[in-house]
């Protein structure tokens, strides 16, 4: 990731300001979901869904991508998705499974990084499309399970969402792979 001149690359810019809101709002989701308070989950994930969309189109838009941005954002998008996995599978909502196979990539990715950046000393991260459709899929399946009266179509969202993140993992770890195999 590149960041712009205009802007330093740790400035706090408005799209960083809607990253660190949508790592606010996640612990708020999270007690409205566990304690199971109608239509307020719902509401709040779906301010946390935009900000996520509105940061990256702000920092395009604005020409204000930063290093900090491109490091916060994809921990807020697995702080807010790996954790509401976690609680709808608890309260039986979704299988654990699912919650399995979101973690497992999510955890992948953050060791893989770190492995990537300790033998290179560069690690940028760079969203791909399947990562970005991976999200996307993640968010739609936390949104159609806090509906009750959808729920009943989760499965035509899951499935795609579940194969989607399974190639994404799948990809992430062949790019990690290049980057490693490029040092020797």
């Amino acid at each position: 990731m590149t960041t712009d001149t205009s802007v330093r690359p740790y400035q706090m810019t408005w799209s960083n300001r809607l990253t660190v809101g949508r790592l606010l709002l996640t612990p708020v989701f999270l007690i409205a979901l566990s304690n199971r308070v109608p239509v307020w989950p719902l509401v709040i994930f779906f301010l946390a869904a935009l900000t996520d969309v509105l940061d990256g189109a702000l920092a395009r838009a604005w020409k204000q991508r930063t290093r900090l941005g491109a490091f916060l954002d994809p921990i807020a998008d697995k702080l807010l998705l790996g954790s509401s996995f976690l609680v709808l599978a608890v309260l039986g909502v979704l299988p654990m499974w699912v919650f399995i196979v979101v973690f497992s990539r999510d955890l992948m990715i953050l060791i893989g990084w770190n492995v990537v950046y300790v033998l290179t000393q560069s690690a940028t991260v760079e969203p791909r499309w399947l990562g970005k459709s991976t999200t996307f899929l993640q968010m739609a399946v936390v949104v159609v399970a806090l509906i009750p009266e959808v729920r009943d179509g989760l499965l035509w969202v899951l499935w795609p969402m579940v194969v989607a993140t399974t190639l994404s993992s799948v990809e992430y770890v062949w790019i990690g792979s290049k980057k490693i195999g490029a040092l020797g």
